[in-house]
């Protein structure tokens, strides 16, 4: 009866073992994967040469870690005059097409809570119970409706000049990720008029 409970187990682990494996595109949730774009990520991707959007956008990156879990990568700008920028990485666990991302302080208590909601076309984030602490800065905050602007499942995104793939993120090992801030440096205005 032992070695059959020993058989049993040592099979289960070769299972998750060979699920894991599986090509991201054929995960369950690559049906999501992609990018997601609102407001002003959209003007400027679209035109990278000119540097005249100053309103709110966001971009975040799905990618299908498992058949019911998702990796992402998050950048929001609130725009003029502030041009504040936050970015965060995450895990979600979908259910239903709904997963729940919570970020804890080092005391283990919630202070970021977003809802992720994925349509066929689009991604709705919403700040769930008020916490809102995600470390965005001030007037950042990710609720919006994103458009899947892309299909094609994201491998990698850089911040800075600084590769990182999906496949080698911190989420992966199971710990969590900080979120970070930056500010970007105003557009100086000419003779009195913002650019």
């Amino acid at each position: 009866m032992q070695y059959f409970i020993i058989r049993c187990l040592a099979l289960f682990i070769c299972f998750q073992s060979t699920m894991n494996a599986i090509e991201p595109a054929k995960r369950h949730t690559a049906r999501f994967a992609g990018t997601y774009m609102f407001g002003s990520a959209i003007h400027k991707d679209a035109d990278e040469d000119e540097d005249d959007h100053v309103g709110p956008g966001g971009t975040v990156l799905l990618y299908p870690e498992t058949d019911s879990t998702m990796l992402f990568f998050m950048e929001v700008e609130k725009g003029e005059p502030a041009n504040t920028i936050g970015r965060l990485t995450g895990k979600i666990t979908l259910k239903s097409n709904k997963g729940i991302f919570t970020l804890n302080n080092p005391q283990g208590i919630p202070v970021c809570k977003l809802s992720f909601q994925i349509e066929k076309r689009f991604l709705d984030i919403r700040t769930v119970d008020g916490l809102a602490e995600c470390g965005f800065g001030p007037g950042v905050r990710a609720d919006n409706r994103f458009f899947r602007y892309s299909g094609e499942i994201p491998e990698c995104y850089e911040v800075d000049g600084k590769k990182t793939c999906f496949e080698q993120t911190l989420e992966k090992k199971n710990t969590v990720a900080t979120p970070a801030i930056e500010k970007k440096p105003a557009t100086l205005p000419i003779n009195g008029n913002p650019l």
